[in-house]
């Protein structure tokens, strides 16, 4: 089977999510091809070099985010030529502007199937279903390409059940295209954190503070200005730890010394290993705007860290256990984000209870493993191979 992976969005969890499905399938005995572009992160540089050592084919389109008729057709044609060389069973598109583009390529030029995952929708971000944030291009235009692109596609995969919902209610995806593979990570990476002390003496956090840590990039979707004025809130003995770094950072920092929080909010930068991070924190936090299945959760989840998150998709499929296995507040609340910390801070119980059950839901539902395996399969089913 042959496979082309399209991507534009090459950050944080997306970028994550392709690495993770390509090398996986790889293994499986997928020949895969990735065509991606840079741009958004200097990092996809390194992760291409590796995946070319790997012998897995990339390559290079510089797609934009923005709405650029002439570039987008340009990048089409692009991508249109290499599905008609290569010749594949499968090309399988990322985000919007590579759904777009790639959808568009393969139906006007190739019989192969023609699979999407949004990571959740464009036009979700100015205030959709379960959503909210920034503007991204005119509404009406991204609402009707989002439609046309669904009757164009085999299948859409979501990465949650509730970006599924999403997707129903407004109508972009038709029901019956519409599968649910979650995000997924190899457990064992995280399940025994440690150099937690060593991490909170560089950054100044005394051994004894209780600490706040959330882990991801620095932008608008993350809500960290929401997490910074809820922790206005908090007892003056709680730190915040931020791992990560982004455009919002001198903004964060300075929102944090107006609200008095200079020795309490520690922007701790980019950490390519997470063990310290997750052993310095008390509980973990994610005051995210939206998501699709954020990756930085379930993470904290199987390092046994005791969560807190905004109520946005993904999240709360994650939690969604009997009883729960983390608590969640309102989104865009950081009156509501303050009261959720304080209750975990205060209620050693509660902390300890939701804290031991998140390995164990992690290891069940949201491994790489069954995120790639239900993937090949649905590839499978769509091409007819053995």
């Amino acid at each position: 089977m042959r496979v082309l992976q399209i991507m534009e969005c090459t950050i944080g969890g997306t970028r994550r999510h392709l690495r993770d499905l390509v090398y996986g399938l790889t293994e499986r005995g997928v020949d895969v091809e990735v065509a991606c572009a840079v741009r958004r992160d200097s990092r996809m540089r390194l992760d291409i070099e590796r995946m070319r050592a790997a012998d897995i084919v990339v390559h290079e389109i510089p797609m934009v985010r923005k709405i650029r008729p002439a570039l987008d057709a340009w990048h089409t044609l692009r991508i249109g030529a290499l599905i008609l060389d290569r010749r594949f069973d499968v090309v399988h598109t990322h985000s919007s502007k590579a759904g777009a583009l790639g959808r568009t390529a393969g139906a006007l030029l190739s019989s192969a199937a023609r699979v999407h995952t949004p990571h959740t929708f464009a036009f979700s971000f100015e205030g959709g279903t379960g959503q909210g944030g920034e503007k991204v291009g005119p509404i009406g235009l991204v609402m009707k390409t989002e439609k046309l692109m669904g009757k164009l596609s085999t299948a859409v995969i979501h990465v949650s059940e509730s970006e599924r919902k999403d997707g129903a209610a407004l109508g972009v995806v038709p029901p019956k295209k519409a599968r649910v593979i979650p995000n997924g990570i190899d457990p064992a990476k995280f399940a025994s954190p440690s150099g937690g002390a060593a991490l909170r003496a560089e950054l100044g956090i005394p051994a004894d503070a209780p600490v706040v840590g959330s882990v991801g990039l620095l932008n608008d979707a993350k809500g960290y200005d929401l997490l910074v004025a809820a922790a206005a809130k908090l007892p003056e003995d709680v730190h915040v730890m931020i791992v990560g770094h982004g455009e919002r950072e001198e903004a964060l920092r300075r929102q944090g010394e107006e609200l008095g929080l200079a020795d309490r909010l520690h922007l701790a930068g980019w950490r390519d290993t997470l063990g310290a991070a997750h052993d310095a924190m008390d509980v973990f936090v994610l005051p995210s705007r939206w998501e699709g299945l954020p990756y930085a959760l379930i993470e904290a989840m199987a390092a046994g860290l005791p969560c807190v998150s905004a109520d946005v998709n993904g999240s709360r499929d994650v939690f969604d256990t009997e009883p729960p296995c983390g608590l969640l507040v309102a989104r865009e609340d950081p009156e509501a984000l303050a009261d959720g910390l304080s209750l975990l801070l205060r209620d050693g119980e509660l902390r300890t209870r939701i804290a031991s059950a998140g390995p164990a839901r992690i290891a069940e539902a949201f491994t790489v493993d069954v995120m790639v395996d239900a993937t090949l399969a649905l590839y499978r089913e769509l091409t007819g191979a053995a």
